[in-house]
């Protein structure tokens, strides 16, 4: 940091910046809702108020702010992978409610459609009893 404070100054606000950015409150319209592992240091530099390209490794200065900015992105990167293996933990076990489901429902309608054509069968067979018979033929009307 140089004698003057213009770079300890710019470096707490862009740790300040790099704060609301991990707390979902950016003041820059266009970093609302910025998902963490996009948080780079041109997007901490201008939500800080300077331009994009005020971080930068050749300063030492900045080194600590943008390792910080390295351990957000990282951390973000992790946690999205260990979230993505919940819910893949999470899919698993609703696939397998729905597969169990799937099995009873079809198991359902295999002893309806059975139902079904032993209610069939009995009709043909009632009719064809009704025709063989002496018994007087039903007139429908028309």
């Amino acid at each position: 940091m140089s004698g003057d404070g213009v770079f300890s100054s710019g470096v707490l606000s862009c740790l300040a910046a790099l704060q609301r950015l991990m707390d979902g409150n950016p003041t820059v319209a266009q970093h609302v809702g910025l998902h963490r592992a996009k948080i780079t240091a041109g997007i901490v530099s201008v939500e800080a108020g300077f331009d994009r390209g005020y971080l930068k490794k050749s300063r030492p200065a900045h080194l600590p702010i943008l390792a910080k900015i390295e351990a957000a992105r990282r951390s973000s990167v992790s946690s999205s992978i260990s979230s993505t293996s919940s819910d893949v933990k999470r899919l698993k076990g609703k696939l397998r409610l729905l597969e169990d489901e799937l099995a009873t429902v079809l198991t359902q309608r295999d002893k309806v459609l059975t139902q079904n054509i032993q209610l069939w069968e009995r009709v043909r067979e009632l009719e064809s009893a009704h025709r063989n018979s002496n018994a007087p033929e039903l007139t429908t009307l028309t």
